[in-house]
């Protein structure tokens, strides 16, 4: 009972103090002038704020609204392109059906690491999605790696910055390919390999996916040509940053070769 008093006294007493105060700012600013443009100046300023912060709260939500739509027509718009291209070859061909030679499906990232000497990635697409181990794993800006196992709902992909992994890409004028490598340091730039020194590789030649590989497409930008050194004196090694930035990479499009079995059969029919 004493306890409900205090409470009640305790409330009464700031409900009082708010009441008094209310009544002292409004006889200030009804005799002042300049207490009363003080006043709401104030106000105005305490407005002004509130409205930025539920700006700001509202755009960041917009914002996750919009990156899930980009994401749809990004997938839409690579869909549309590889059915274009293989329709383009059929009317080249004699050939009757037309399939496109990769198919997309997009995933987000709900774990990943770019600080270990193998690094790898968590996606929330799984094997009731159509995910198997083998597929490929690209963006727009480049590409991030191999699937490597999968669950129902997950999979697990084997980043690029790792030890031990390679992307066959090329330089966007020459044309001339080789290996690239993640030297283990910085998660935004690796190491081309293997290109001729008759190769002219200037700063800010473009490095593409070459498309020898059956699990990524052909011409996807990857990064750029930061330097170029002579290598054991028959080639060149170039430094190349990366248009990817795995640091802030939420979502990726796992891509399957739609002719990767008839591919890996004709190895097998090889003595």
């Amino acid at each position: 009972m004493n306890i409900r008093r205090g409470l009640l006294s305790t409330i009464s007493a700031i409900t009082l103090f708010l009441v008094l105060a209310a009544f002292a700012i409004v006889l200030v600013a009804e005799n002042g002038v300049v207490q009363r443009y003080r006043i709401l100046g104030t106000a105005r300023d305490m407005q002004a704020w509130l409205w930025t912060r539920s700006s700001n709260i509202g755009t960041f939500f917009n914002y996750r609204v919009e990156n899930k739509r980009l994401v749809a027509e990004n997938l839409a718009l690579r869909q549309q392109l590889a059915r274009y291209q293989a329709a383009g070859r059929a009317l080249d061909s004699v050939a009757v059906r037309v399939e496109p030679d990769f198919s997309y499906l997009s995933a987000n990232i709900v774990k990943q690491t770019v600080n270990r000497q193998r690094n790898h990635l968590i996606l929330d697409r799984g094997r009731k999605d159509g995910i198997e181990p083998g597929l490929g794993v690209v963006t727009a800006r480049g590409v991030v790696g191999i699937v490597g196992a999968v669950g129902e709902h997950y999979a697990y992909v084997i980043s690029i910055l790792g030890a031990g992994q390679t992307v066959s890409v090329k330089l966007a004028g020459s044309g001339a390919f080789g290996p690239m490598i993640w030297p283990g340091t910085r998660p935004d730039h690796m190491l081309l390999r293997e290109i001729p020194v008759h190769i002219q590789a200037a700063p800010g030649d473009t490095v593409l996916t070459s498309g020898f590989s059956t699990l990524y497409p052909p011409d996807i930008p990857v990064g750029s040509v930061v330097s170029a050194q002579v290598s054991q004196g028959s080639s060149q090694e170039l430094t190349v940053a990366l248009f990817e930035d795995f640091r802030t990479l939420h979502s990726v499009y796992v891509v399957r070769n739609n002719h990767q079995a008839e591919i890996e059969a004709l190895y097998e029919q090889v003595p």
